[in-house]
């Protein structure tokens, strides 16, 4: 943990007492009387820092003694991979440049005389460039959904409704301003180390089909065979920046545990917040929006209604950009088809890597062994309960089949 990292998680009443009365509009703080530091995400649900929230009792001006709650973020050097990231990507100044940005739409928003809510929360302190203090939505009803779940169809139709309008947003902000460096390189497309667990967690899949499921998939997994060399070159390519096309500032990690959501009396999503800003990237809007379709919506949901939430993103998208009567070219429903067909390697091998391990979050040590992994490249290392079929086969076995067709024929 870094010197500021360490200030910042024993932050003392006082800072603590400046940033509620200077950020957060709590005038009638007299003090902070106490502090709990408590974890505020699960395990294995952040990787790039460590998350907590600050629980505290508060003296207001007139006796009363009320609960206040903040969200703290600090920069770990946990294990080598994440220091050799957080170097490479310097995630915690993506994020601030990030908010920087998000409070310049605020006002655009105003100016346009935009009645809906925002959709990201408010950073209220930081300090450069391992330390980001945020407003706790929880607060204000909002939460991520349970670890085990992906979201059905309301869920992810106000998903890309809400990610469309995010889009729009920042797209009209980025034409009256300069794009930040940070923004320009998406951390998937050249990071070999991805690519190679990307492989070998596909190795290993296809070795636990033949082991566990019926033995007519095993003539069909054994025609996926990909290298890593492969993996790299084809991630390499979706770098390149077409700038005939319409591009914006993407969030670049949209999966379920960074979208927070609220709920009506009914039980259904009535508002979401995006969170968790430091892999923001600029390039296709399909980027964000196959990332959030493979890794956080029921795989049944997308493969049902794929047109439906295509459609419901564009409608958003231009509907925000007309709102705020962006002068340029607007992509047509087409581009963004023809984007999600781009960027459909992409998101079938991070699904069919990666799915199986969200379905396992929580004992996800237990169930894989990260040096065996690496030494047999992925032959090895995967315990059999990340690929039993009772619930694999049905979410996945389609998508092998696409994957396989779609690449492999």
């Amino acid at each position: 943990m870094t010197i500021h990292a360490q200030y910042c998680f024993q932050m003392d009443k006082d800072i603590l007492e400046s940033v509620l009365k200077r950020n957060c509009g709590e005038t009638s703080l007299e003090k902070v009387i106490s502090v709990e530091n408590v974890p505020a995400v699960g395990k294995n649900i952040s990787f790039l820092s460590t998350v907590s929230r600050l629980n505290m009792k508060v003296l207001l001006r007139d006796g009363k003694v009320v609960n206040k709650s903040l969200i703290i973020k600090l920069f770990t050097e946990s294990n080598e991979v994440q220091s050799e990231f957080y170097r490479k990507y310097n995630t915690f100044k993506t994020e601030i440049l990030m908010y920087d940005t998000l409070s310049k739409i605020e006002y655009l928003m105003e100016e346009f005389e935009d009645g809906e809510d925002v959709l990201w929360c408010k950073m209220v302190h930081h300090i450069p460039y391992s330390c980001v203090v945020l407003e706790d939505l929880k607060a204000k009803g909002f939460h991520m959904i349970e670890i085990d779940q992906f979201f059905d169809l309301d869920h992810v139709l106000l998903a890309v409704h809400s990610l469309g309008r995010f889009h729009g947003m920042c797209k009209t902000h980025q034409v009256r301003g300069i794009i930040p460096q940070e923004f320009k390189s998406w951390y998937l497309f050249k990071r070999e180390r991805m690519h190679n667990y990307l492989c070998w967690d596909l190795i290993g899949l296809t070795e636990g089909v033949k082991r566990l499921w019926d033995p007519s998939w095993t003539p069909i997994v054994e025609k996926i065979k990909i290298t890593r060399t492969e993996v790299y070159e084809r991630f390499k390519k979706f770098s390149e920046l077409d700038e005939t096309k319409f591009n914006v500032i993407n969030h670049g990690d949209c999966h379920k545990n960074n979208i927070l959501i609220k709920y009506g009396w009914d039980k259904r999503p009535i508002a979401m917040r995006f969170v968790d800003f430091q892999l923001v990237y600029y390039g296709s809007p399909c980027v964000d929006l196959t990332y959030m379709l493979y890794m956080a919506v029921d795989p049944f949901v997308r493969r049902e209604n794929f047109d439906l939430i295509l459609k419901t993103y564009h409608n958003s998208l231009v509907n925000t950009l007309d709102k705020y009567n962006f002068q340029g070219n607007k992509p047509d429903l087409e581009e963004i088809k023809d984007g999600m067909e781009k960027f459909s390697f992409m998101g079938l091998i991070l699904f069919l890597a990666w799915h199986p391990k969200l379905l396992k979050l929580e004992k996800l040590e237990e169930l894989r062994d990260v040096e065996k992994i690496a030494a047999t490249e992925g032959k090895e290392g995967y315990a059999d309960e990340l690929f039993y079929p009772e619930i694999l086969e049905k979410n996945i076995g389609p998508d092998i089949i696409a994957f396989l067709n779609r690449f492999f024929s």
